[in-house]
């Protein structure tokens, strides 16, 4: 279907003097408006002469917004010209459409300004799903370079700067990041945490009047170095991390202190003591324990009538290997995991740990090399498992006095400190 060009000259390139509608047509859901240059003539970029000998033509290919849930493509007709210059070292130019689309784009200037905002607002995969639902047909990659090609925003000097560091690779590779403390903003990032690059910025950025920062000395003599004027002070999270340094280092300097034996100390022993009473069969059981016992009774009973294991499979609707787990336990605690023994590759060596361990080793990697030099067939977890349970205290033992990271977290964990 062809529609008048005039009036799509008007709808589709309003504010576009330089471009003429040919043939519109509609079809298959996509609206195709064929257009050409109206000028004469166009000058060149090289030598800004004006020249109207058409060397050749080709035709580009824009996908434009989309038109009442249609498609919408502009094949528009490029002139390329000859320019008559000796001086210039072009010898061929082509038109220009700057308002419509940048050079080589294949998409018009105002979908890429929509497709930039929908970049900005959802970036990705959500963002692609918006630009379908649209009718954009814009996948998430174009979306993201869309918004990675946009300039950097021009911000302005804070008035109050945040310093602080942060890893690249945790150990290793350290930068510096400024932050504007009042919006939440980031100014700019640094590479390295030395005190040069951050007094350089500070100079070439005047006007920042007060320098949050954490308590690293080449950030307290770049500031003083690009920013004499500036007050320096200390956020909220560096005050109280520096006061956490500096109770566990107090802490740790009477670490002798934490082995006494503690006022409650009998609390912990009784607890543990009924923690390690035996199961009474008179008390109930859980959910898990009163199926396992049923079923157990259930398949005996059925052995007892004379009927097969795989008779009692079918019959029941459970598997083999099921029926055979509790028709071989004599009792139904043996079914329950936890009270079934678990054969392991460390067997054969745990008498050789606990006499190790008896002995006074317990490092671990070193009782796990020495198996390793034996070719035992075991793993660093296997050994680490097996040696915290020689580790559990025996009944009657004072309680483990407390590590010094616990007794700074009961001081600083104080109610109502902000």
């Amino acid at each position: 279907m062809q529609t008048d060009a005039p009036f799509w000259d008007s709808l589709v390139f309003d504010g576009i003097d330089d471009v003429d509608v040919q043939v519109v047509t509609a079809a298959f859901g996509t609206v195709e408006v064929v257009a050409r240059g109206r000028a004469t003539g166009a000058a060149c970029p090289g030598c800004d002469r004006f020249s109207d000998r058409v060397h050749d033509r080709y035709q580009r290919r824009l996908q434009d917004l989309p038109l009442a849930d249609q498609g919408f493509v502009i094949r528009l007709t490029v002139r390329r010209f000859i320019c008559g210059s000796a001086d210039c070292s072009r010898r061929t130019f082509a038109e220009s459409f700057s308002r419509l689309a940048a050079p080589y784009a294949r998409f018009t200037t105002r979908l890429n300004h929509a497709l930039e905002q929908v970049g900005l607002a959802l970036a990705g995969r959500a963002g692609a799903r918006l630009a379908a639902y649209l009718g954009f047909g814009a996948g998430r990659m174009i979306l993201l370079r869309r918004v990675m090609a946009l300039p950097d925003p021009r911000l302005s000097t804070p008035r109050v700067l945040g310093v602080d560091d942060f890893a690249i690779r945790r150990g290793q590779t350290y930068s510096t990041v400024l932050t504007s403390v009042e919006d939440h903003r980031v100014v700019d990032v640094l590479r390295t945490r030395e005190a040069g690059p951050l007094a350089a910025w500070l100079t070439c950025h005047p006007g920042v009047e007060i320098i949050c920062r954490d308590r690293a000395g080449a950030y307290a003599e770049g500031a003083r170095r690009g920013a004499p004027d500036a007050l320096q002070v200390a956020d909220r999270f560096h005050l109280w991390q520096g006061l956490g340094r500096a109770v566990e280092t107090c802490v740790a300097a009477h670490r002798d202190c934490l082995h006494g034996p503690s006022p409650g100390g009998a609390l912990p022993e009784a607890m543990s003591a009924e923690s390690r009473r035996p199961r009474d069969d008179s008390e109930p059981l859980g959910r898990r324990a009163e199926r396992k016992k049923a079923a157990h009774a259930l398949v005996h009973e059925m052995l007892t009538q004379g009927h097969s294991r795989r008779a009692i499979a079918r019959h029941l609707g459970w598997g083999l290997n099921t029926v055979l787990r509790y028709a071989n336990a004599a009792r139904w605690q043996d079914t329950m995991r936890e009270n079934r023994p678990r054969s392991s590759r460390l067997d054969p060596y745990k008498p050789y740990l606990e006499r190790r361990f008896a002995e006074g080793c317990t490092n671990i990697t070193r009782l796990h090399g020495e198996l390793l030099a034996d070719n035992a067939p075991v793993t660093y977890q296997m050994v680490r498992a097996h040696i915290a349970t020689l580790r559990t205290a025996p009944a009657g033992a004072p309680p483990r006095p407390p590590t010094v990271r616990q007794v700074t977290g009961w001081i600083t964990q104080v109610k109502g400190m902000v």
